[in-house]
């Protein structure tokens, strides 16, 4: 039987290693516990699989649960929160707060949440009979694991008919800089900051860069965003992009776009940012938050004969398999997209090819995204200029939540639903949002979508009223407007 305690807090959590008998041979071995991991043991002991899970930290969940998506958006919610209670915009009340809030204040909600999804982790795997290890994995032979416990200086060798490889990954460290946890941070240690700084200079225009800029810049520190792209989030809409930029510039963001660094120091207490303009930006700490890479190069692959590229990433096939075929590799170890809805599909999908022999699909293009900056954002489908090169004719239909009465009720003035459709077809292609709960109602147009649905739908159909859904009708009512006009 598996041991743990599925009781623990955050700081108290101290498991038991799992009782390996040295002649135990499992159906499958899962290398991580982060969302693809999770999902490939349960799936596959819920097939009836004998399954172990080996994780190198003394927590299961990974990026995800530990230092990644959880804590981020726990402490998103908290900000959000404090700013909704500040604010006197909707309620005519000011009921501002007359101190800064501490780092521990700040972390709390961030805390529990991370205990409590750790607790229900330990449990799911208990009550599935999925044996679980803590420690450092390796492969000796192509069905040996030689594992360094986590917690003592014991060591294990695990046997299994086949692996999954599901160890995600962690941030890029370009080797002109020196991070040191304190000054200048990546998107594991900004979590472990002992006060809130007063300046903060991020470096990265990505997902993760904008994330804590919408956060850092609530809490009343001065950001600066550096970028050497020309816009945020560049894969997106053009159109978000912008309003995003525009959003945080209000807030009082610095963006450098179009610019780099080119040397970073400690000097005096504070980071030094050299850009290659010339200028120099100085800050109480620094965020390099520009990508991540993969942890296969941990793991011995050599003796299995399998490689890895330069991002220390494996290719696999549309089973999951590597090119050893008992091997499989999930999430984010595996590349793009690189999101944690995905790597539960990619962990459920590989664990069933691994145990029952099916053959399956890799998850496709037309998934949604969330990013969680402060309005957050999402996105399902091609952007316009995907449809400009695949020479797609096309309509837009757009909606302000400014112009619902929602939009006036909630106090989002700025939010958008941008629809793109098929001029002749009349089909909807895809659909870009800006603002509050857009991760939520992208799933309105994601079903649409799936069907091959028209935007007639949205104007053949009631919506409840008032609520931000129905800005899917009035873009799509004003898309077609358009098109009638331009006829």
């Amino acid at each position: 039987m598996p041991a743990g305690s599925a009781r623990a807090n955050l700081t108290e959590f101290n498991p038991n290693q799992t009782t390996i008998m040295s002649d135990t041979i499992y159906d499958i071995a899962v290398i991580g516990s982060g969302p693809a991991g999770e999902k490939a043991a349960l799936e596959a002991a819920g097939l009836g699989a004998s399954v172990v899970v080996i994780e190198k930290g003394i927590r299961p969940g990974g990026a995800s649960v530990i230092t990644g998506t959880i804590p981020s958006k726990s402490l998103r919610e908290t900000v959000k929160h404090v700013e909704l209670l500040s604010g006197g915009e909707i309620s005519g009340i000011d009921v501002r707060l007359d101190r800064k809030l501490t780092i521990p204040e700040l972390m709390n909600h961030k805390n529990n949440v991370i205990s409590e999804r750790v607790e229900d982790i330990v449990s799911t795997y208990e009550n599935a009979g999925v044996d679980y290890v803590f420690g450092k994995a390796r492969f000796q032979t192509p069905h040996e694991l030689f594992v360094d416990c986590t917690e003592n200086s014991e060591s294990m060798v695990i046997k299994a008919e086949k692996f999954i490889i599901a160890v995600g990954t962690n941030p890029y460290h370009p080797e002109d800089i020196e991070f040191d946890g304190k000054y200048i941070l990546d998107s594991d240690t900004i979590l472990q900051l002992e006060e809130i700084p007063e300046s903060l200079v991020i470096i990265g225009g990505g997902v993760i860069g904008c994330e804590y800029a919408s956060i850092f810049c609530r809490l009343g520190t001065r950001v600066s965003l550096i970028d050497p792209r020309g816009a945020l989030l560049d894969f997106i809409d053009h159109d978000i992009s912008e309003a995003l930029a525009g959003q945080m510039r209000e807030d009082g963001i610095n963006l450098c776009l179009a610019c780099n660094y080119k040397e970073v120091r400690v000097e005096n207490g504070s980071v030094a940012i050299y850009l290659d303009d010339g200028n120099k930006v100085l800050a109480s700490a620094m965020l390099f938050a520009n990508g991540r890479q993969g942890m296969a190069d941990e793991l011995n692959l050599d003796v299995c004969g399998l490689e890895i590229n330069r991002r220390n990433q494996l290719e696999v096939n549309d089973n999951y398999q590597t090119r050893v075929p008992h091997i499989y590799a999930v999430g984010d170890v595996i590349g793009f997209p690189s999101l944690v809805s995905v790597s539960n599909e990619e962990g459920r999908m590989a664990a069933r090819s691994a145990v029952l022999g099916e053959h399956t699909q890799r998850v496709g293009s037309n998934i949604p995204y969330g990013i969680y900056t402060i309005p957050e954002i999402s996105m399902i489908g091609p952007t316009e200029k995907e449809l400009i090169d695949q020479g797609v004719s096309y309509g837009i239909g757009i909606c302000r939540f400014k112009d619902l009465a929602r939009g006036l009720i909630i106090g989002d003035r700025i939010g958008m639903v941008k629809l793109l459709f098929h001029k002749e077809t009349k089909e909807l292609l895809a659909v870009h949002m800006f603002g509050k709960t857009a991760s939520e109602l992208v799933h309105i147009a994601q079903a649409v979508i799936h069907y091959r649905g028209k935007i007639d739908y949205f104007l053949d159909n009631v919506f409840n009223f008032p609520t931000l859904s129905s800005s899917f009708k009035v873009a799509a009512r004003q898309g077609l407007m358009e098109i009638d006009q331009s006829d």
